[in-house]
């Protein structure tokens, strides 16, 4: 900057500007809103009486159309003064996170439950974003890009939608959405909590940085199954330009149910890949029942990359994106194996010991 000629500055025509800016008419303030109710009760009753109000919570988003568009915002509705949405509730079924809770402390407490997750929640956007940002905010707003959804799509989450004249109703993650930010909220609606269901105890979750797939595995060739008693395998993927701070090119998490070298239940979560946050249901269906073998899993990832059409854009290529859907399920299959799951800090650590 020091090496650019100066710029003059017209004075007189920049104030002259501004006091032009000063005359222009404004929106009578009696037009402008921002309402902050206390309890669920007077959120709710607020959005009945106002449904065209922007709902606002972290406005990690919304701040943007702001200060980057310019817009202004009549009415804004925030739910982050509600105390009932302001909670996490912890059940020995569930987890009930309130719409209004951050992202940091709603990945606090799953990666308490799912210590696997430490990774992926610490690579969600930035540490501002996540200590301002809430898990309903960032489910409400339904970008086929927002990297919560395929996590609780594939923990088999439900929301639950309020509406002061209804009452309550709760729905599978994946059914709110309609289309391109589009959901099945009606306009008094709002989403109030999150409700994660635990493990049975007969499952269990490995320990940070290495899934557990089997208690001892005994093959992995096409035709025997690793061995399993009641374990849960559950794994997030993301993958992005940056390590850091970034948005995602593909996201993807798979959570799988064996027994015996079976596979019981398949749970599986992807983003970036259509128009919203998606679960692979096709994908899902073709594990079921299955032997957890590398035959099963060859057949899935084919499943996986004909199950979706994702566009291509500044992020990544739609043969890409595909492409990474299947090895990443491939990744999981091997990582589940009992080996330690490939990441830039593993690399980092490898050669970190060869230098040393």
């Amino acid at each position: 900057m020091a090496q650019l000629p100066p710029m003059a500055v017209n004075e007189a025509e920049l104030l002259q500007k501004l006091e032009l800016l000063a005359l222009t008419p404004q929106a009578p303030e009696a037009n402008l809103a921002y309402i902050a109710p206390t309890t669920q009760a007077e959120l709710l009753a607020a959005r009945a009486a106002h449904p065209q109000a922007q709902v606002v919570a972290g406005a990690t988003d919304v701040g943007l159309w702001v200060t980057k568009q310019h817009r202004q915002l009549a009415q804004v509705l925030d739910v982050t003064r509600a105390a009932e949405l302001r909670r996490i509730d912890d059940t020995p079924e569930h987890i009930a996170i309130g719409a209004a809770v951050t992202l940091t402390e709603a990945f606090a407490r799953l990666t308490a439950q799912w210590p696997s997750l430490a990774e992926f929640a610490h690579r969600f956007a930035g540490l501002p974003v996540r200590n301002s940002g809430t898990l309903g905010g960032n489910v409400a707003n339904g970008s086929p890009i927002g990297d919560s959804m395929p996590l609780l799509i594939a923990l088999r989450a439900q929301v639950v939608l309020a509406s002061q004249a209804r009452g309550e109703r709760a729905l599978p993650l994946e059914a709110l959405y309609t289309g391109y930010r589009q959901n099945v909220m009606a306009p008094d609606e709002l989403l109030v909590r999150i409700v994660v269901p635990k493990p049975s105890p007969t499952e269990s979750e490995p320990p940070p940085g290495r899934p557990k797939a089997a208690s001892a595995p005994t093959g992995g060739s096409d035709d025997t199954p690793v061995r399993s008693v009641g374990a849960n395998i559950l794994q997030a993927y993301k993958i992005s330009k940056r390590f850091d701070d970034d948005i995602s090119a593909v996201c993807l998490v798979l959570n799988l149910d064996t027994a015996d070298g079976t596979v019981q239940r398949a749970s599986i979560g992807a983003g970036g890949v259509a128009a919203t946050p998606v679960r692979a249901q096709q994908t899902e269906a073709a594990l079921q029942g299955q032997p957890w073998t590398e035959a099963t899993v060859q057949q899935a990832m084919r499943v996986l990359q004909a199950e979706f059409s994702p566009i291509s854009d500044m992020r990544a290529s739609g043969d890409y994106r595909r492409t990474v859907l299947g090895n990443l399920l491939q990744r999981f299959w091997l990582e589940s194996l009992g080996g330690a799951p490939a990441s830039i800090a593993q690399l980092q650590a490898t050669h970190l010991e060869s230098a040393l």
